[in-house]
């Protein structure tokens, strides 16, 4: 049986590797980084095994390149550029699929992001969008 408190737990079908990802927002608070990292280690520590690795996750990293990443609070719980178990941006698409997923991923959600943004700002967060809203998008 699996545990329940890991985010998203994958198995690589042409090896066998079993993953597990604690999936957080880009800039997690300090309190939500040190219960993730209670579950990996909890999770790393079972008897019978039951992953292979365990990492802590940032699918998104809105500071580009993972030496650029500047959020503090989780820095108090992981060294968030050398320690193996943290994954920003580009490395955990990359290691789920492949080279090319995560500059893949980004190009779509900004091409998704035209056709809703606008929609997002007046529909669901009931404001009017600011002036240079269609500019830019996720790096």
């Amino acid at each position: 049986m699996f545990p329940s408190v890991i985010s998203t737990h994958s198995v690589n079908e042409e090896n066998g590797i079993r993953y597990a990802f604690e999936l957080k927002a880009p800039l997690p608070n300090s309190d939500q980084t040190k219960v993730s990292k209670e579950k990996l280690f909890k999770l790393l520590a079972m008897e019978p095994k039951v992953v292979d690795y365990a990492f802590y996750a940032l699918p998104y990293n809105p500071y580009g390149k993972k030496e650029d990443y500047k959020w503090t609070f989780p820095m108090r719980w992981f060294n968030m550029y050398e320690d193996e178990s943290v994954l920003i941006g580009d490395e955990f698409w990359e290691l789920i699929g492949g080279a090319g997923t995560y500059s893949n991923f980004i190009t779509e959600i900004n091409v998704l992001g035209k056709d809703y943004k606008e929609r997002i700002y007046r529909e669901f967060l009931g404001i009017e969008p600011p002036k240079d809203f269609e500019e830019g998008g996720l790096k």
